[in-house]
C-alpha cells in the first residue's frame, strides 16, 4: 500500500499536464455517466422490469462506469494499475465472503423480479407461511399475515421455497364440507344446499355450483359443496355459505350428527 501511494505521488509530481487533462476527462466523464444513467433509467422504468431490479441495475452500472473512468484517468497519467487492481480484487473478495448471504438474497431477488411469481398485494403462501405481500426488495420479501404480523423473509429462502399464489387467477373455487345424518333424504339435502348456493349473488353461475357426498365417515354423510367466485369475494362468500347452509338445514329439520360410536355386546357360547 505504501509503495502504491509513493508511486501515485511521483506520478503527480512528474505529470502536471497529463494530470490537468485527466481531471478534465474525469469531470466530463462524470457528467456523461449521469446523462447515460438517466437515459437508461428512463428506458428501464418504461419496461416491465420490477422497480427493485431497475434500481439494482442502475447502481451496478454506475459503479462499473465510475470505476472504469477512474482507472482510465489513472492509467492516462502513467500510474500503474497493477497495485490498484490487486487491491480492488482483494477488497471485493473480502466483501463477497463477508456478505455472501446478502449476495445470495440479492441474486434470488433478481430472479423473483424477473420471474414474477407474485406482486405487491397478492396473498401468497411461502414455505407454509401465508400473508399479503407488502413489499418486494432485492434482499427480502415482506408479508402481512392475517393475524397482523409483519414478516421479513430473505429472498434466498423465498426462492427455494414452495410458493402458492392465491391471487394469481381471477376466480377461485370454494369447497365447504357439510355433515348430515345417515338417515336423511340426501337428495333433499342436496337440493337445500344448492338452493342456498344459487341464491347467493356473488356465486358464479358458470361453472355452476356442485354438491356431491360420500358415506365413508363414521358418524355422518359428508356433502361437499363446490362453488366458484371472484378472487376478491372468496372469504366473504365462504363465510356466508357456511352459515347459510347450516341455518337452512336447521330450519328444514335436517339432523346434524355428533361423533358417535356404536358398541355391541356378543355373548360367548
Amino acid at each position: 500500500m505504501n509503495e502504491t501511494l509513493s508511486e501515485l505521488r511521483g506520478v503527480i509530481n512528474n505529470s502536471g499536464y497529463k494530470l490537468i487533462t485527466a481531471i478534465l476527462v474525469l469531470f466530463i466523464g462524470i457528467i456523461l455517466v449521469k446523462y447515460m444513467t438517466k437515459l437508461i433509467k428512463a428506458v428501464l422504468v418504461s419496461s416491465t422490469l420490477d422497480n427493485a431490479l431497475v434500481n439494482f441495475i442502475l447502481t451496478l452500472l454506475k459503479f462499473l462506469l465510475y470505476l472504469s473512468l477512474i482507472l482510465y484517468c489513472l492509467n492516462y497519467i502513467g500510474f500503474s494499475l497493477t497495485g490498484v487492481l490487486t487491491t480492488v480484487t482483494a477488497i471485493t473478495l473480502a466483501i463477497g465472503l463477508a456478505l455472501q448471504n446478502i449476495i445470495a438474497s440479492v441474486a434470488n431477488g433478481i430472479m423473483l423480479a424477473t420471474t414474477h411469481p407474485f406482486k405487491v398485494n397478492d396473498y401468497v403462501e411461502i414455505g407454509g407461511l401465508g400473508g399479503t405481500v407488502q413489499e418486494v426488495t432485492l434482499i427480502h420479501t415482506v408479508l402481512n399475515t392475517p393475524d397482523g404480523k409483519h414478516v421479513y423473509l430473505p429472498n434466498s429462502s423465498v426462492f427455494s421455497s414452495n410458493i402458492v399464489n392465491f391471487s394469481a387467477n381471477e376466480v377461485r373455487r370454494i369447497e365447504i364440507l357439510i355433515g348430515v345424518d345417515y338417515s336423511c333424504d340426501h337428495e333433499k339435502v342436496r337440493s337445500i344446499i344448492l338452493d342456498v348456493a344459487n341464491a347467493h349473488e356473488l356465486v358464479l353461475k358458470n361453472p355452476a355450483p356442485q354438491d356431491r357426498y360420500n358415506i365413508s365417515d363414521a358418524s355422518s354423510v359428508t356433502h361437499v359443496l363446490r362453488v366458484w367466485v371472484l378472487n376478491a369475494n372468496y372469504w366473504s362468500v365462504n363465510w356466508d355459505l357456511t352459515e347459510q347452509t347450516f341455518e337452512a338445514l336447521r330450519l328444514a329439520n335436517i339432523p346434524i350428527p355428533y361423533p358417535q360410536v356404536t358398541v355391541s355386546y356378543r355373548k360367548e357360547g
